[in-house]
């Protein structure tokens, strides 16, 4: 249930971030939203799951509409937004291992110590 809740905040927070980005506070804003939200959560699935959430209206948005024009330019705003997003998911990619807990007893804890002898 928290996957899912946070792809759905994923996708509405980089949905306004599409939509504001084109204003030097809008495209602030929204990355930095999108950074604390990420610190935020935990690592893992959850982590991931918002960050995939947020690149899909990004990337969607960056795609020529059928209409033709774009929501995300070719300018430094719409590459800015572009980077930032795509750092946003590189970071919840390299955190999802340490969303897991080791085995008991695995050598996986760098504390524990062999049998004493």
């Amino acid at each position: 249930m928290r996957v899912l809740a946070a792809v759905v905040v994923g996708v509405l927070s980089g949905a306004a971030g599409t939509v504001l980005h084109q204003t030097w506070w809008g495209l602030a804003l929204a990355l930095a939203t999108g950074l604390v939200v990420l610190a935020w959560l935990p690592p893992g699935g959850v982590r991931l799951a918002f960050a995939i959430g947020w690149c899909v209206p990004v990337l969607r948005g960056a795609l020529a509409k059928p209409a033709g024009g774009f929501l995300v330019g070719a300018d430094a705003m719409g590459w800015s937004f572009v980077a930032g997003s795509l750092v946003l998911l590189v970071a919840a990619l390299a955190t999802v291992a340490s969303g897991r807990r080791p085995v008991p007893g695995s050598g996986g804890d760098p504390g524990e110590r062999g049998s004493p002898t």
